[in-house]
């Protein structure tokens, strides 16, 4: 049995202990600086215990050490720095752990736990840990050692938990008000930060608040705002249709009228730059206790939606093909009076409707089918062309997919596969007549090359000196009635009247051509050495067409030059030239303007045959000179 004196003892100490707890929770309640109220406390506690060292750890964001943020009896360079570890082979692991208070009287003779290198550089022998904060959340860990075996003893745990209890909960309110107050700010930020414009209209209908947004809408500062009403007549508020607003459908009236929310109604507003501004409105109450106070409104600015809507609509209305809309389930939004007509169904018939139920038999048309399917579920064009029985019309129909749905544009075009049809058989007709012709050619030329070779030979034998004009104008004769063969041949057969393609020399090939004609005193220049594949008799003539049209129509000594172009070669002369209004019909069958009976009108006819037969462009322009220059493009040369 204890005496009266440690009794006395006893007492005094338990009281004192009180006390202090007492203490450090008044001074938890009067002061939010935490570190103040964490050095008294470690005082405190270090003093009562008469212990040579107490410590406040914080649990660091990683969970796996503390951090000695205050304490009594350490050196200043270890408070804030100083760290133990949390492993459960740890006292203060151990403490988080279970969240219980832990006791070591003797750390040399205590095989429950291993000692750390902070407490036994300070040859700590015992000590007790509390938690501070909950176990599911903890903040960190309240110690108290010394360097006696068996300091400490039951009575001590029991104030250590209950100081731990006070930094807990003060802890924990600090959390919940730093918890708060960062709610406050993130909701103050997304308020003013917000896309929207939201205003809160009091029970007398007055504007209480507006966010940055809701200032720049009305175009009105917040201190202005304040001395409106939400039906103030500068608002000059109208509805869609552009019709004022009567009392009992403004936005705040419906609110507070029948106490629920209302979304998306838009209405126009006045600024005071006199611009009009169409919003999207919704709104809601705010309800003290089951009456009806004030409401909050969010306004979303629509009028660029609402321009480019009637633009859109408008753009629809010009569109001359059929046109509908399509959502991602294949219903219609959108039928414009075009589409109506083909699909003889009007808009209001057809939006909502799936194109699917309106059109059953086109579900069964495989093209059809995967035309939308594809251009849906893989967001890329489609297009089909083919006859459809329900509405009795060839449809080519063109769709554009997007995130929402499918634009379709299409037409009739009935009359255009009419006429291609018409077409086919045209040209199947032309080319039977091309072939007879051909074949009529082909054995005309035969017939007409025996005689003119017979004649060719007899003219050889005749006497040049009783009429050398006469016997020359025959051998001319015979010429020319060959070079019509060929031309003949050319302009019936094409490319099937060349023979095989060999290198030619356009240099040579064109000054052997000029020696086939009578130049008179007229000059020819060659400033081409390029060769190309062709059949060197159709080029021949191809120049002496060129060289007699120059010499014939450009005057008494004309001159003429052959130079290169990046892509072929032109054939130029300084003479009279061609009038521009006659360039396109110089190169038609029978286009002739010599006036003696000579010109046939189908040597530059020719000339043109065979720029196509070899795939040349032939085209006639003004020389420098201002005479003709006939240019050839797309020329094949060898070696390029």
């Amino acid at each position: 049995m204890a005496s009266p004196s440690e009794t006395e003892v006893g007492r005094e100490g338990h009281i004192r202990r009180q006390e202090v707890v007492a203490e450090i929770g008044q001074l938890a309640l009067e002061t939010d600086d935490l570190d103040r109220l964490l050095q008294d406390v470690a005082d405190a506690v270090a003093e009562t215990l008469n212990a040579e060292y107490s410590a406040v750890f914080e649990l660091q964001p990683t969970d796996d050490e503390l951090r000695l943020w205050d304490g009594a009896g350490w050196s200043t360079d270890c408070i804030g720095t100083a760290t133990t570890p949390t492993r459960p082979e740890l006292q203060a692991g151990e403490t988080l752990r279970t969240g219980n208070p832990v006791l070591v009287e003797d750390c040399r003779r205590d095989d429950r736990f291993a000692t750390t290198e902070l407490l036994e550089e300070r040859c700590i022998k015992s000590g007790i840990t509390a938690i501070v904060g909950a176990v599911e959340e903890p903040w960190g860990v309240l110690g108290v050692y010394s360097t006696t075996a068996g300091h400490f003893a039951d009575p001590d745990i029991s104030f250590v938990q209950n100081v731990s209890n006070v930094l807990t909960s003060t802890v924990e309110n600090r959390r919940t008000r730093r918890r708060l107050e960062a709610e406050k700010l993130l909701k103050s930020q997304i308020i003013e930060t917000s896309p929207v414009g939201i205003v809160i209209v009091g029970s007398d209908g007055t504007i209480k608040f507006t966010n940055d947004r809701a200032v720049e809408i009305y175009g009105r500062s917040r201190d202005e705002l304040e001395l409106f009403s939400h039906d103030d007549l500068r608002w000059d508020l109208v509805d869609t249709n552009g019709h004022p607003m009567p009392a009992e459908e403004l936005p705040f009236n419906k609110v507070m009228e029948f106490g629920e929310p209302i979304f998306d109604m838009e209405i126009g507003l006045r600024k005071p730059d006199g611009q009009r501004v169409w919003v999207s409105v919704n709104g809601s109450p705010l309800a003290a206790d089951e009456d009806v106070g004030s409401a909050v409104f969010t306004f979303t600015d629509i009028t660029d939606r609402l321009r480019l809507e009637g633009e859109f609509e408008e753009i629809l209305a010009r569109i001359t093909d059929a046109f509908y809309a399509l959502d991602e389930e294949f219903r219609f939004t959108h039928v414009n009076a075009r589409a109506e007509e083909l699909l003889q169904h009007s808009e209001e018939e057809l939006v909502g409707e799936s194109l699917w139920d309106v059109f059953p038999s086109a579900a069964e048309i495989d093209e059809v089918w995967d035309a939308f399917h594809t251009a849906r579920d893989e967001q890329k064009p489609t297009s089909y062309e083919l006859y459809y029985d329900t509405l009795e019309f060839w449809v080519e129909a063109n769709l554009y997919p997007s995130e929402s749905g499918i634009s379709v544009y299409f037409r009739d075009i009935s009359d255009r596969i009419k006429r291609e049809r018409k077409l086919e058989e045209t040209i199947e007709e032309l080319e039977q007549s091309n072939e007879q012709l051909e074949s009529f050619a082909s054995m005309l030329a035969h017939e007409i090359r025996n005689p003119v070779a017979i004649g060719h030979i007899y003219s050889q034998q005749l006497s040049t000196e009783e009429n050398p004009q006469a016997v020359e104008y025959v051998k001319e004769a015979f010429d020319r009635i060959e070079e019509m063969v060929d031309i003949m041949l050319l302009l019936t057969r094409g490319d099937g009247a060349t023979g095989e393609r060999e290198p030619v020399s356009l240099a040579d090939v064109a000054r052997d051509a000029w020696t086939d004609i009578d130049s008179r005193d007229a000059t020819l220049a060659v400033a081409v050495d390029d060769q190309i594949p062709a059949d060197e008799t159709y080029i021949r003539h191809l120049f002496r067409n060129l060289f007699e049209n120059a010499v014939t129509h450009g005057g008494d000594g004309v001159s003429v030059r052959i130079e290169r172009l990046p892509d072929g070669f032109y054939v130029a002369d300084d003479g009279v030239g061609v009038p521009e209004a006659d360039r396109e019909r110089v190169f038609e069958e029978g286009y002739t303007t010599t006036g003696d009976g000579r010109g046939t009108g189908l040597g530059l006819a020719f000339v043109c045959e065979v720029a196509d037969v070899y795939g040349w462009e032939c085209q006639l322009a003004e020389s420098e000179a201002g005479g003709a220059q006939v240019e050839f493009h797309e020329v094949d040369f060898l070696g390029e």
